[in-house]
């Protein structure tokens, strides 16, 4: 069901594309996946607040599982792809276009998810600058959607209309839900969220008539990664105990490289594994994919955090920092 939106605006956005601007806004439209969220959720952990950066980043893989499932409920489909032009009319690359084909349109999850991240982020922030960034980020991930001919301009209010609500939500629910769930045994919630990944996949199954080919596998790289988070940061807060706050900007700095750097050699490297084992868009594939960000997070969220230590990156929290460092 294609919905009545502007598509005489998304004829115009793509037939006065700027060379210059293009790759601009692609980076700007980068900021508003999953890896975006990831790289600035990382710094915020590594160096400023872990359990804000958690916070943001349970909130923001909620806020993409959320929007795949009213999107298969819509069922909008991208602009350009009926008339088969999405090949030529979409300014991203040529293996993103495959995968965004697979998608439906509304709400944008850049938007949405955007709007929900930096809106909860904006919240928490104290720093004007910071706030003014997160203002920015919000509108240019939305905005580069549009410019790119993958979402029409409709799909970017919805998404940041949702996404804005979703952030109230959680600032004014997730203290008491927070509290709950860590009152929950480490095992109860391991299966509270892998029961809760699988449940929301079945539901995206059911409303599109069981067509597992039609599935985006998005859904189950944020799942996944909600998954992990929910196993490696009770492990890091037992075992590890790194303080975030410790240390000089330069071997901060060294942390988040180190963490960065661990979690893209964890996602090609089992990229490459499991592309030998499974079909993408297969049911195992899908699987793999899950397994796959389940184990990105665990090496950000507790394996990086354990070499700080050991490599001496960082201090664990409560320790005398009146002491020289060695």
């Amino acid at each position: 069901m294609a919905l009545d939106f502007d598509m005489d605006l998304m004829n115009w956005l793509a037939e006065h594309r700027v060379p210059w601007l293009t790759p601009v806004v692609q980076a700007a439209s980068d900021l508003g996946e999953i890896q975006g969220f990831i790289l600035v959720s990382t710094l915020i952990y590594v160096a400023v607040d872990k359990r804000l950066a958690v916070r943001l980043s349970l909130l923001v893989t909620l806020s993409m599982c959320l929007n795949h499932i009213v999107k298969i409920l819509v069922g909008n489909p991208r602009p350009f792809l009926h008339e088969g032009s999405y090949l030529t009319k979409w300014a991203v690359p040529f293996d993103k276009a495959q995968e965004l084909a697979h998608e439906y349109s509304t709400p944008s999850g850049h938007a949405m998810a955007g709007a929900s991240f930096y809106s909860y982020l904006y919240a928490a922030a104290r720093r004007r600058d910071v706030r003014i960034l997160c203002v920015l980020a919000i509108v240019a991930t939305g905005l580069s959607r549009p410019y790119l001919g993958v979402h029409y301009a409709e799909d970017i209010l919805l998404g940041w209309l949702a996404g804005l609500g979703i952030a109230i939500l959680a600032l004014h629910y997730g203290a008491p839900i927070g509290r709950w769930w860590n009152g929950l045994p480490f095992a109860t919630r391991i299966v509270v969220a892998v029961a809760a990944s699988l449940g929301l996949w079945v539901v995206t199954l059911a409303i599109s008539g069981w067509r597992i080919e039609g599935q985006p596998r998005a859904f189950l790289g944020y799942a996944g990664t909600a998954t992990g988070i929910v196993i490696a940061y009770p492990l890091e807060r037992h075992l590890v105990r790194f303080d975030a706050k410790s240390a000089s900007p330069a071997l901060k700095l060294l942390r988040y490289l180190l963490t960065v750097g661990l979690a893209l050699a964890t996602l090609g490297t089992l990229e490459s594994w499991f592309r030998r084992l499974a079909d993408d868009y297969s049911l195992p594939g899908y699987g793999l994919q899950y397994i796959r960000y389940i184990a990105v997070s665990i090496a950000s969220l507790f394996i990086a955090p354990w070499l700080f230590t050991r490599l001496g990156l960082a201090e664990k929290e409560g320790a005398d920092r009146s002491r020289p460092n060695r």
